[in-house]
């Protein structure tokens, strides 16, 4: 994550050796790491120890910036729990408790960490349910809520914050939600559309979500109600790998699918 002049990098892995590779005389840790994007030389590096076990330890998660009433840090996902650690040095400033009290140990965590209105989530993974953290917090930070509905779930698409609400994307449960910041309670879930899988986070814009299927199929949704305005067939013959996020810029959508980049203009008027 490149922000404010630094490339931060999370390295979060397991404790153990992966067939023969990892190894290493003082054991494996997990760490973040800022570096200087001109020079490649290290600002911090900052331990970020957690006590799941074996792939529960290990996450596909981006680290995400947020600044919430003046104080910056870095939010960081994985190995059971939800971190925020100051910017300028990596200082762990707070801490979730585990999603995992169990220790099961095949629990890797694709979701990133999403904020807004001084809510903090994190999706479980495995149909288990997302986690809201407040704000500002310091030390043992506990949980503000947890969804109870069985469809606010996410396995692998990271939620979006979108016009003062989150919108959580099941790719288990085949639902989108629009989910209220500071209480978890669910506006509007809605199925979504076919039986391919969408695994590619949602993205919003002009008072519309966009979400895209393993097929390279594009959903359009009304974010205030939930309702779909129209599916649009965007893959070509046989794909089934789409996984890209539909991305906006100025107006345009950009959209990927197994072989084609498309541009969508949204000034044109019909």
């Amino acid at each position: 994550m490149l922000f404010e002049g630094k490339l931060y990098i999370q390295v979060l892995q397991r404790d153990v050796p992966v067939n023969g590779r990892g190894a290493k005389p003082n054991g494996i840790e997990s760490y973040l790491l800022a570096i200087n994007p001109r020079n490649g030389e290290n600002i911090w590096k900052s331990l970020r120890p957690a006590d799941a076990k074996a792939e529960s330890l290990e996450a596909f998660t981006t680290p995400t910036p947020y600044v919430f009433n003046g104080r910056k840090e870095l939010l960081v996902a994985g190995g059971d729990c939800l971190t925020g650690h100051d910017l300028a040095t990596g200082k762990e400033l707070w801490r979730s408790g585990s999603w995992n009290p169990t220790k099961i140990p095949h629990w890797r965590l694709v979701p990133s960490p999403v904020a807004g209105d001084g809510v903090i989530l994190g999706c479980a993974p495995k149909k288990s349910p997302i986690y809201a953290v407040k704000a500002g917090a310091s030390g043992d930070a506990g949980w503000l809520w947890t969804s109870e509905v069985r469809e606010v779930t996410s396995d692998v698409p990271t939620p979006l914050f979108y016009d003062g609400d989150f919108i959580v994307l099941s790719d288990v449960t085949s639902t989108i939600s629009r989910v209220e910041p500071k209480t978890g309670k669910v506006k509007w879930t809605v199925p979504t559309p076919g039986r391919a899988k969408h695994e590619a986070s949602p993205t919003g814009a002009d008072g519309k979500i966009y979400i895209i299927n393993f097929l390279g199929d594009v959903t359009v949704i009304n974010a205030a109600d939930g309702k779909v305005l129209n599916t649009i067939a965007m893959g070509e013959p046989g794909d089934n790998n789409t996984r890209s996020v539909v991305a906006v810029s100025q107006g345009q959508l950009f959209i990927r699918t197994n072989t084609k980049l498309y541009c969508v203009d949204g000034s044109s008027k019909r």
